[in-house]
């Protein structure tokens, strides 16, 4: 069971790079959207690009996050599980 619990470690670690990354990303091209005039004062910022890229990274930020929430749970209710087999099996057959 600790093989899966390292396992599901590292993994989360990984995705919340990830998750990071790519929520810098979608908050960059979120603030650029909503305050179009910031735009228009830079001429490099295009709003079709912006909008692309933010609706572009939006689905791999969503599966990232996924991915993190679901090895976070199991990070969580992994030892909870151990710890009551543990206990499960401490305790004599006649008083089950």
């Amino acid at each position: 069971m600790s093989n899966i619990y390292q396992l599901a470690k590292q993994f989360h670690r990984f995705v919340l790079f990830i998750t990071v990354f790519l929520g810098i990303i979608m908050m960059g091209t979120g603030i650029v959207l909503k305050y179009s005039f910031i735009a228009t004062r830079f001429q490099l910022l295009d709003l079709g690009l912006m909008r692309y890229l933010h609706n572009t990274f939006s689905l791999f930020f969503s599966i990232a996050l996924s991915f993190m929430i679901l090895t976070g749970l199991l990070l969580y209710f992994l030892p909870v599980l151990i710890r009551r087999k543990a206990v499960s099996s401490q305790v004599p057959p006649e008083q089950k």
